[in-house]
């Protein structure tokens, strides 16, 4: 007896309970994912609005930056950026246990997106259309690892936060919610991994293909 296929729509009908599960389980790192977008965005805006004597000192501040990686060794271009990903961990790890910084917290992702979309325009405007390869090839990757890293500090902060934040409303008088301490640090233990892996991506891609780049 042959097995007929499934009926497309209720293939749909499951793609779509399964969406909305993932986004209803998930809708605090999403909203943080936003959050980020909208930073990137209005970094790449902000730039355009730039009159031209800013962003010839952007051009210098980026050509210098962009010489110091190249000329730079591995083990240098590691610790600088993992040094970048992990002042924000670290921020976000303390801002965990301060029952007001939820706003901060939430912040943080805007702010990290702002930093970014600010930075990639900032290539595009000094060099062009020749930024491509490096943004995409050089920063992007290492980009996505730090920021994934981070947009899950943020969810882990944010929930400790709330916890404290809670725990006050009531007037300490009943215990804290439940939240284990120990799950909190592995959790930021395993975003610094995540960075530090994001910042060896980086330092190999600069290694192997920044002097490909010709940018001008």
């Amino acid at each position: 007896m042959s097995r007929t296929n499934p009926n497309p729509g209720t293939r749909r009908r499951f793609y779509a309970r399964y969406l909305a599960g993932y986004a209803k389980k998930n809708r605090v790192l999403l909203i943080f994912g936003a959050l980020f977008t909208l930073g990137v965005f209005i970094g790449a805006l902000l730039l355009r609005s730039a009159g031209e004597g800013s962003i010839s000192l952007l051009e210098s501040v980026v050509g210098g930056f962009i010489e110091r990686r190249r000329a730079s060794g591995l083990y240098e271009n590691v610790v600088a950026a993992f040094s970048s990903s992990m002042l924000f961990a670290a921020l976000l790890f303390v801002f965990g246990f301060c029952a007001i910084a939820q706003p901060l917290i939430v912040a943080a992702p805007f702010i990290r997106g702002l930093g970014f979309g600010f930075s990639a325009a900032s290539l595009f405007a000094a060099y062009g259309a020749s930024a491509i390869g490096f943004v995409g090839v050089l920063l992007l990757p290492g980009m996505v690892f730090s920021t994934v890293a981070i947009l899950l500090c943020c969810r882990q902060a944010l929930r400790l936060s709330g916890a404290f934040f809670a725990s006050m409303a009531r007037g300490g008088a009943q215990p804290m919610a439940p939240y284990s301490l120990r799950a909190y640090c592995l959790s930021f233990a395993a975003a610094a991994l995540i960075c530090l892996a994001g910042a060896f991506l980086e330092a190999i891609l600069y290694f192997i293909f920044a002097n490909s780049f010709i940018l001008g």
